[in-house]
């Protein structure tokens, strides 16, 4: 579940200006069970789709009491932030009995493949799609999963600069083999 302002858990390590702090640690415990069903909530429906397949009026509501829980995280009240996480859990299990009845669970949309070399991996459409299936089905254990978008910033990235010039000169090519070159760019074609 994504709020205006992110809090970690109060470590003594990774953030100790909040470690010991009752109030810090009030909020961070208020809103763990409301992560846990926001976590459930898009494993079942996918990333922020819930409020998108109920009525507007229910959206609203929703909204509004996320509204109010930020506005409680922001004003560091550990006692507004469990009432308010409280009233958003009531509101997950509303939204949920409402979609369940016109909608199926989201269904990640995935391609499977295994190289010629038995490297296993899986294409997921979206980053939704990759941690559903990363987390709800057993045949992604061991398989790296990526989304489209990942696979995008992987192919945008400067080292497949020169990949990317071929497949525009040649549409046609094929990348067969991928290896670390072994000269400077500089030297002389060997032809």
């Amino acid at each position: 579940m994504a709020t205006k302002t992110i809090r970690r858990q109060p470590d003594e390590i990774t953030n100790s200006k909040d470690y010991g702090d009752p109030i810090a640690d009030g909020i961070h415990h208020a809103i763990k069970p409301l992560d846990k069903i926001a976590s459930e909530m898009e494993i079942i429906w996918g990333c922020d789709r819930l409020p998108k397949l109920v009525s507007p009026e229910l959206a609203a509501k929703f909204g509004a009491a996320k509204a109010k829980l930020d506005d409680a995280i922001e004003s560091n009240d550990p006692q507004a932030v469990a009432k308010r996480a409280t009233v958003m859990i009531k509101g997950y299990k509303a939204l949920n009995k409402e979609a369940e009845k016109n909608h199926k669970p989201f269904k990640p949309s995935i391609w499977h493949h295994t190289t010629d070399k038995n490297f296993k991996f899986a294409v997921a459409q979206g980053n939704a799609d990759a941690i559903k299936a990363i987390k709800t089905d057993s045949r992604m254990e061991g398989v790296a999963v990526y989304s489209l978008d990942e696979i995008g910033h992987l192919l945008e990235n400067d080292t497949m600069a020169l990949v990317n010039s071929v497949k525009d000169v040649f549409p046609d090519a094929q990348i067969t083999e991928v290896r670390k070159a072994e000269n400077s760019v500089d030297d002389e074609l060997p032809f």
